[in-house]
């Protein structure tokens, strides 16, 4: 299935503390790049920062090599759900003018569809 309109209940606020999902992996905009992410997909799954943050409230002496191995499921989550998300031409992440002119239907997301 490839999805051709979008609506705002596809998406909701995009809420990474200390933007740990751009200095960690340069997330931008699905469609145009730009990297002031407003928007994601409504079945992401917590942000990496989210997630840190509520490790470290629980356990603040936790060292780095901990935390990055308490938040390796949220980044495998994150990666099915963006690879799942290509393959259906459902953007993952978005800037603000990307999400109102698609939720307008002023721009649209082209696909080729493999044979």
């Amino acid at each position: 299935m490839i999805k051709t309109t979008f609506t705002e209940e596809d998406f909701v606020k995009y809420n990474d503390p200390k933007n740990v999902m751009m200095q960690l992996f340069g997330v931008t905009c699905s469609v145009c790049g730009v990297d002031e992410i407003d928007f994601i997909d409504e079945k992401a799954p917590k942000t990496l920062g989210q997630v840190a943050e509520e490790i470290l409230a629980e356990n603040p002496e936790i060292d780095d090599e901990e935390l990055n191995e308490m938040i390796e499921p949220q980044i495998e989550a994150w990666q099915e759900l963006d690879d799942y998300n290509a393959s259906i031409g459902m953007p993952t992440f978005l800037c603000y003018n990307c999400h109102d002119q698609l939720i307008e239907g002023e721009i649209s997301i082209s696909m080729t569809e493999e044979e």
